[in-house]
């Protein structure tokens, strides 16, 4: 009778032995799951909020857009148009420089 109750200790042992080194297996798993879960989470927040500040800054730009001194401004920038009767100033000393660097 002992030796049947100490086999059925054993295996009880035993088995309680296997689950609990399942149960640490798969916590630990899970811990490493939820880390990389978190990280992958703190890197698209900072997409996110990248996103919304180059948003806002197209959104003001977009409002500047229809004054009127921002057409101006992209008119003689992009254009190069001028009023009339303004005169027009260019600096040659930089495309001489530029010109004598290309050459050499």
């Amino acid at each position: 009778m002992k030796s049947k109750r100490k086999k059925k200790i054993i295996w009880t042992n035993f088995f309680a032995f296997i689950f609990i080194l399942y149960a640490a297996f798969t916590i630990a798993s899970q811990q490493v799951t939820i880390y990389r879960l978190k990280k992958s989470q703190q890197e698209i927040s900072g997409k996110i909020q990248t996103a919304k500040k180059e948003n806002q800054k197209l959104q003001d730009m977009l409002k500047d857009t229809s004054t009127k001194e921002y057409i101006e401004k992209a008119a003689r920038e992009q254009l190069g148009l001028v009023k009339p009767d303004e005169r027009v100033y260019v600096d040659q000393s930089s495309s001489d420089v530029n010109l004598q660097e290309g050459g050499n």
